[in-house]
């Protein structure tokens, strides 16, 4: 995995997505944090090098990332201590027009499965949303359409979100929206990894069109209005087969075997699915995953592109990154990605 960080902030989100993500035992990660530097445009001086001031044309401690340098990397050093996960340090100076390329032909370069890149907005102390690095939104948009892999965009939420599992006395609560289509089924995907860490309890919530003609494998006599029930979906032979296939088997594998929970929610349209997050969120779980595109054209979301601000996150990324919706948990939105070919990177490993 790659994570791409702009400032310190960013960092210790990672690092608690990087915690969970290594809970399984069988499986190795292999993680890179990334610090993006912008290549600052040169500067035109009369003045000899001795001349120069600090921070002037030459100053390569200012240009080149300064003290952001110094405290990701004390960072990272605390973090590999503390956990023993070994964490590569790299860092990527470019123009911010074409950073979006090295990031890419990084990810090519390091055999990457997923890139993080952080939401270009943050939280104030007062809960509300803050722009303060509008660049960085358009380098997310540029990252998600040519990326080799998939990428993740996430809204760390400091204090009040996603906590570093290891080493915690407390059970992080990660709640899955599964709405269908494949960037859900890369969400659950990634879900199906971070579960598997002990510090962590994972409910999957898969949203269902309340008169769909589904067929259920696990409970025959079950009344589906206005209910909620925990079970899988077995449909072979409709234009849900993947999807059906897809929550079965994660039924099987984790759910049948008590590691994780998974509760369907009947909704007809975008306003019943709008109250159905408000009364799932309401402040129990530190971090939610959803898949950026779910089924398009969806009854599920009917209306919900009304307010839609942020379409890189998709309908339901959107609605939870935003401050009218209340949620104080971390957000992480998964874009499923196709394979590119890129030319050699830039990426600096420290």
């Amino acid at each position: 995995m790659l994570a791409c960080a702009y400032i310190p902030r960013h960092v210790s989100g990672y690092l608690s997505l990087i915690s969970a993500l290594n809970g399984c035992p069988n499986a190795t990660l292999n993680p890179y944090v990334a610090h993006l530097v912008e290549l600052p445009k040169k500067k035109k001086s009369k003045l000899m090098y001795h001349q120069l001031e600090d921070g002037d044309q030459y100053s390569d401690e200012e240009e080149y990332g300064g003290n952001d340098v110094v405290q990701i990397t004390k960072a990272l050093d605390s973090f590999i201590s503390e956990t023993k996960i070994p964490v590569h340090e790299a860092k990527i100076v470019s123009s911010f027009l074409t950073i979006n390329q090295d990031v890419c032909n990084g990810a090519v370069e390091l055999r990457v499965s997923i890139i993080f890149i952080p939401f270009h907005k943050h939280q104030r102390v007062d809960g509300k949303m803050e722009n303060s690095m509008e660049g960085i939104r358009t380098i997310n948009q540029k990252v998600i359409r040519h990326a080799p892999c998939s990428v993740g965009i996430f809204l760390d939420r400091g204090q009040t979100g996603f906590q570093q599992p290891h080493g915690s006395l407390s059970v992080q609560n990660i709640a899955t929206f599964f709405f269908g289509g494949p960037d859900d089924r890369e969400a659950l995907a990634c879900s199906k990894r971070i579960l598997m860490h002990s510090q962590v309890s994972l409910t999957v919530f898969r949203f269902i069109q309340a008169n769909s003609s589904i067929q259920n494998s696990w409970i025959s006599d079950a009344s589906h209005k206005g209910e909620e029930v925990v079970m899988a979906i077995s449909s072979i032979g409709t234009e849900n087969e993947m999807d059906n296939v897809f929550v079965d088997t994660f039924y099987n594998r984790y759910v049948a075997q008590g590691k994780a929970s998974l509760i369907e929610k009947y909704v007809s349209d975008g306003a019943e699915t709008l109250v159905a997050l408000r009364e799932i969120l309401d402040n129990r779980y530190s971090l939610v995953i959803v898949g950026k595109g779910g089924r398009e054209n969806s009854s599920l979301t009917i209306g919900m592109s009304d307010w839609e601000e942020c379409p890189e996150l998709g309908l339901v990324g959107d609605l939870l990154a935003s401050s009218e919706m209340n949620f104080n948990g971390s957000l992480l939105v998964i874009n499923n990605g196709t394979p590119r070919k890129m030319r050699p990177s830039s990426l600096h490993r420290q």
